[in-house]
Order: C-alpha cells, then structure tokens, then sequence
C-alpha cells in the first residue's frame, strides 16, 4: 500500500480552480517531483499536503490515516520554503532544533538530533553562526537540517534552490538527493526547472493548468511524453507540421522530402506534427535512415554541445553536435544534411496518447 496517497483532490479559490482532481498515489522513501510552468498548481497541491491549504474536495491519506482535517502541526510532515525562512536572531544550532523545542523533548535528546543533523548537512562548524553571517547555500542546508530535525514521515520541498545560482543549485540539488537516500524519506519536490526534476526524481508529476499532464519515471516524461504539452515542455524538440502521405505506415512528407516515423496514433484527420528530439539527429546521410537537407539557418554554441538549426523547405529543424575541440562548426547559409533513425521520431496530432 502507498505510504502518502492523494485521492481526487481539487482546490478552488473563489471562482478559479487551482488544481483539478487530482490523483496520485506515492510509495514510501520515493522522491516525487511536481514540475510543470508558474501557475499550474504545483505549489498548491504541496500546501494541501503540508496542510497549508483545505482541499475543497478530495482526501490525503498517510499510512491509511485521513489528514485532510488536521492542521499541519499535526501531519509529521517537514517543509522547506523557497525563502528559507529561518530565525534571524537564532544560530544555525537553534534553528535546526526549534521544532524539537516546539514539541517539548529533553534537551539532551534537541541536542544529540542538532549535532546529528549538522552533521548530515556537513555544517557542524556552523553551528554557532546567525543566518546573516551564512551563504545562500549554507541558510538552504540549515533549512534542510530544521525540516528534517524533527524525524517527520514525509520531506516537503516548495522551489528550494530558486534563488541560488547555477553552480550552488547543482551541488545541493546532488547534496538533496544523498540526504533523501541516506534516510530513505518520502520527499516530494516542487519545481519548474526541468533539469532538477530529471536528476533528482523517482517519479516526476507534469502538472498544467491544474490538473495531471503525466506521471512517469524521468526517462518514460522525456523518451515517451504523453502529450505536445509534455514533450516542449520537458527539454528540446522538434515539433514539425508534416502531411500525410500513408497513414498506416507512418509516412509523412516534410516540405517536398519524406520521412517515416516510428510510432504514430490514430491520424484522424487533425493537423498531424513529425516530433523528434535535437540529439537524435546526426550529420550527414545515412542510408535506411531518415535523410532531410536543407541550409543552416543559425550556429548557437552552447558550451557542451552546439545546436544547429537547419532550414528544411520553411520548416526549422533543430540539431544538437556534442562540442569537442576538434569540431568542425558549420557555416550559416550552407548546404546541410541531417538523418535521424525511424524508431527515434513519431507523430503527433496534439492530444494525450
């Protein structure tokens, strides 16, 4: 049985609905990531399960035990704000025990969990500092370490690396994760970065609009998107408006040059698009692959890789080159030619598979 279940959850604010029966049902020590673009209700759907927010209808369960009705000093759950908000006028120590405070345990036992917990977030020499006197990296583990203190059932994580920069998200997002797994907690993650859904997720949550776009492991969201939605929304791709010239073989024509897909759905009559990831896409031709020329429209050099975007009769085909010191990059306005195998495209009208 899942530990943390979400059964028909929807959450209305006045005449807007924010999320839209929800249903999701999680298994103890996975790390769940809800992503999806500003607005889609991820963030409400967390404070539903923090018991921030009501349901306006539904029920959340953990371990079997409805909690719809609890506030959320009674959920044993532990959540960690985008804003960190820790005591300003508390040390790093105070602050990772407050919670312990709170609850009334001994003191010896607030001041093992604290050493314990400084220790888990590599920051015992710390211990004595005010927030002010930490990086933002320092303040977001100090945070961790306070959600965590206090030994709750379920991990809750609202955008907390958002306000970091690049190199100091990369290493608490690996630093999250070995905390995660070290103490096998259910966690669930909210974020609108892609990136950080794939690296640090079990499972990831596609939420748009307020309800469930697709639920599936990093590698089914971004190899087998269930929907256009998923697939532009979850890296690169080309989404290409094709016509189709056999249906039940998944041929196409692109402009004047034909390809074959894949995988393909019923083509039943709505505008069909050719969908194809950048990275599947190589120079040059390759016979019994799929082979399209056009002339390079721009170069974008972008550290490990270039992309290249090929004009194929209008249409812009998008193409990613590992970078390596002895690449040759092409030129704008030159001939090119891509292939791509058959089993890398498939065929879209633009609704859920």
């Amino acid at each position: 049985m899942a530990q943390l279940e979400l059964i028909h959850i929807s959450k209305s604010f006045n005449e807007m609905t924010a999320v839209q029966d929800f249903n999701l049902a999680v298994e103890a020590g996975e790390f769940i990531s809800f992503l999806g673009p500003s607005g889609c209700g991820k963030t409400t759907t967390l404070r539903m399960v923090a018991g921030f927010e009501i349901p306006t209808s539904g029920v959340i369960q953990l371990d079997g035990m409805d909690l719809t009705p609890l506030p959320p000093n009674r959920r044993n759950m532990g959540m960690v704000f985008q804003s960190y908000a820790l005591f300003p006028n508390m040390t790093a120590a105070q602050n990772v025990g407050y919670g312990l405070r709170v609850a009334g345990k001994p003191r010896v036992e607030i001041e093992q969990r604290v050493i314990e917990m400084l220790d888990l977030i590599q920051m015992h020499d710390f211990a004595e500092r005010y927030p002010n006197q930490l990086s933002g990296g320092q303040q977001q583990r100090l945070a961790l370490a306070r959600a965590l203190a206090i030994k709750p059932r379920v991990l809750l994580l609202d955008e907390p690396l958002s306000a970091l920069d690049a190199k100091i998200r990369l290493e608490l997002r690996q630093e999250i994760r070995r905390i995660q797994r070290q103490l096998g907690i259910t966690t669930i993650y909210v974020t609108h970065d892609q990136e950080e859904a794939l690296s640090l997720s079990d499972r990831i949550v596609i939420m748009r609009r307020g309800v469930i776009e697709q639920v599936g492991t990093p590698q089914q969201i971004y190899n087998f998107p269930a929907s256009d939605f998923v697939a532009e929304f979850v890296g690169h791709i080309n989404l290409l408006p094709v016509e189709v010239v056999q249906a039940d073989a998944g041929v196409v024509r692109l402009g004047s040059q034909v390809v074959r897909a894949g995988q393909f759905g019923h083509l039943n009559g709505r505008p069909v698009r050719l969908a194809v990831r950048p990275e599947e896409l190589k120079a040059g031709s390759v016979e019994g692959a799929n082979n399209l020329t056009g002339m390079i429209e721009s170069v974008t050099y972008l550290g490990a890789i270039v992309r290249i975007r090929v004009d194929v009769d209008g249409q812009l085909v998008s193409l990613d080159m590992f970078n390596e010191r002895s690449l040759e990059i092409p030129v704008v306005g030159q001939p090119f030619h891509v292939n791509f195998p058959v089993e890398a495209c498939w065929l879209t009208n633009g609704v859920k598979n």
